[in-house]
């Protein structure tokens, strides 16, 4: 007989610690450690689609719980998987253990609930892009802004004649790609689109009544405060760094009134969700994987 290998008994320990959270939210679970981008959402779709497969009704889990990090991503990816989540489960939730940056706080903002701790964070929302070698993935937002901080500087220049303000102009054209930021703008916008539709319909479904004066909370409302937590998310002057982590004290504070669960208010929740979150990342390395999906069916490469 052969002996059990250390790899082995990882993916037998992370299918248990799966299970715990499963049976305590009475849910499929999935952990995505990956940037928001392909194949991520194709990837998902198979771990969700293996989910449901041979599950007769009666066992049928109506619940998805996302453990999720992520540095962010694009917002395509982002939406196909919220499709996903949606063609196959009536309710999702987010557990939040580390970090969820930019286009992963979208995806975040389109679950009917987020669970958080004092270390947890999102961010802004901050669409990112591809260098001029298409190697690595850059912060949309700082290039935007640095645009428009230029192009109001030449507006602002009091300089004249024909050479004035020859240097910007210069830096502006071989720079400035007017296709990338018109690119941006879009998916800053898109980001943003999503959120005002998504909050009202998940998120605030069951939000009835305001929490200071009791009043009947109207879907007028529900759009108004959607539209304002996504405006001040993305802010960049407010957040200044695409990497600019915002707690769950500063989301449920009067700026955003975003209204997030304490998963560290139930230690033993929190011990599962930590030890799942650390065994993960842990086996994850070893097997030199820089971006995966875990679930009951074990670990997928991203």
């Amino acid at each position: 007989m052969e002996a059990v290998n250390m790899s082995q008994l990882g993916d037998v320990v992370l299918r248990g610690m799966n299970d715990e959270i499963a049976k305590h939210f009475n849910a499929d679970v999935v952990f995505i450690k990956s940037g928001m981008h392909a194949p991520l959402d194709e990837q998902f779709r198979i771990a969700v689609e293996n989910l449901k497969a041979g599950v007769s009704p009666a066992d049928e889990k109506a619940t998805l719980v996302v453990v999720l990090e992520t540095g962010g991503g694009f917002i395509e990816t982002v939406k196909r998987m919220v499709d996903v989540m949606r063609r196959h489960y009536q309710e999702v939730f987010f557990i939040i253990p580390n970090f969820a940056y930019s286009a992963g706080t979208v995806l975040a903002l389109s679950g009917d609930k987020i669970f958080m701790d004092y270390y947890s964070i999102l961010g802004p929302i901050d669409p990112q892009y591809a260098d001029d070698n298409g190697e690595s993935m850059l912060p949309g937002a700082g290039y935007l802004a640095k645009f428009e901080e230029l192009v109001d500087r030449i507006n602002r220049s009091k300089a004249k004649g024909p050479n004035a303000n020859r240097a910007e102009l210069a830096y502006l054209i071989k720079r400035f790609d007017p296709a990338k930021l018109f690119h941006i703008e879009q998916a800053i916008e898109h980001g943003q689109a999503l959120i005002e539709e998504w909050l009202p319909k998940y998120k605030f479904k069951n939000w009835t009544t305001t929490q200071s004066a009791g009043k009947p909370v109207t879907l007028a409302l529900k759009k108004q405060r959607a539209k304002s937590i996504a405006k001040t998310l993305g802010d960049a002057t407010k957040w200044h760094s695409h990497g600019r982590g915002i707690s769950m004290d500063e989301l449920m504070h009067d700026d955003i009134k975003l209204l997030i669960d304490d998963f560290g208010a139930d230690e033993a929740l929190s011990t599962t969700i930590r030890n799942y979150h650390g065994m993960a990342i842990d086996y994850a390395r070893q097997l030199q994987l820089r971006g995966f999906l875990h679930t009951k069916n074990g670990m997928r490469r991203i």
